[in-house]
């Protein structure tokens, strides 16, 4: 009888230790797939997301990764969502194209007990995700403010958004709104989408340019943007004439605002926020409680330009 005991005891002991353990211990063990889909990876913002959750993934040897490219289209991200339901990830990490589009298939993705982490950017409403990133509308204020000061509270602004529904662009227009509210002599004469590309945002201004309207400054909702404005105003002879701020704080928008070209941006840490909702998605995947993260905004101009180069390096 005691040596039955002896064996049972001796199965049940290796048997956790083969499976990893009880319950949380089993999903630590067992391999971890995480689904990942980004708004578009022609955009260097989304580029950095993605190597830093794929530099994070490497400190768990049971995480593999499937990066999707969203190519700026919502209807493919949601088709990707409803993938990774199918495929049963452990996980899912999405930075949306569009905060309205995607709350119903984000809603599918926790209905289906899948945790769900949106990176950057966020959607509309409670669909049970968790989000992690930077307050967009803090980031718009930053730049704006910086813009008005800059400007001594008087003159014209042009506005270069990203894709008019997406959840950054909606953030920090209300940013632009919130600082200008104090500046009655600061008028916005253009405001269109250039859809987070530099060439679009190129063409814009020299078409903005080519009307003759007097532009004092251009308020651009990504980097990318305003260095294609500022190629365009530099093509014009005008760059000692309008001020052009961006977000996000890439590498080449810091080169340009230490050759005292681009005047400011705003730092956001794509690298924390990226390495921040992988291991959010391994916590959730091995059931523990994750919140929501925000990381603030950072204005960056030549006075501390050079702070922010390591900041950015994977």
């Amino acid at each position: 009888m005691k040596k039955a005991f002896f064996w049972c005891v001796t199965l049940t002991l290796m048997l956790i230790v083969t499976t990893g353990g009880f319950a949380k211990g089993q999903s630590q063990g067992s391999k971890i797939v995480i689904g990942v889909t980004l708004q578009n990876l022609s955009e260097e913002f989304m580029t950095m997301l993605r190597v830093a959750m794929e530099q994070e993934a490497k400190k768990y040897p049971n995480v593999e990764l499937i990066v999707n490219d969203g190519e700026g289209r919502p209807d493919k991200q949601a088709s990707q969502l409803d993938s990774f339901i199918a495929q049963g990830v452990k996980a899912v990490i999405i930075s949306p194209v569009d905060a309205n589009a995607l709350a119903p298939a984000v809603k599918a993705v926790a209905a289906a007990g899948i945790p769900i982490i949106t990176c950057s950017a966020d959607v509309s409403g409670n669909q049970g995700q968790v989000w992690v990133g930077s307050e967009n509308e803090n980031g718009g204020f930053l730049e704006a403010q910086y813009v008005a000061e800059k400007l001594g509270g008087k003159g014209n602004i042009a506005v270069l958004r990203g894709p008019l529904g997406a959840f950054a662009e909606q953030g920090r227009f209300r940013g632009y709104q919130q600082a200008l509210s104090k500046y009655p002599d600061i008028k916005i004469v253009f405001d269109q989408t250039g859809n987070w590309q530099r060439e679009q945002a190129m063409s814009l201004v020299e078409n903005w340019l080519s009307t003759g309207t007097k532009i004092d400054a251009i308020l651009c909702q990504n980097d990318g943007m305003a260095l294609g404005a500022l190629e365009a105003v530099k093509a014009a002879g005008k760059k000692n004439q309008i001020i052009i701020a961006g977000i996000d704080a890439i590498k080449d928008a810091l080169d340009s605002i230490k050759a005292s070209e681009l005047d400011a941006t705003c730092f956001q840490d794509a690298l924390g926020q990226g390495r921040g909702a992988l291991e959010m998605a391994v916590k959730a995947a091995n059931g523990e409680k994750i919140t929501r993260n925000n990381i603030p905004f950072e204005l960056v101009t030549k006075g501390n330009v050079d702070g922010y180069y390591s900041r950015i390096k994977p």
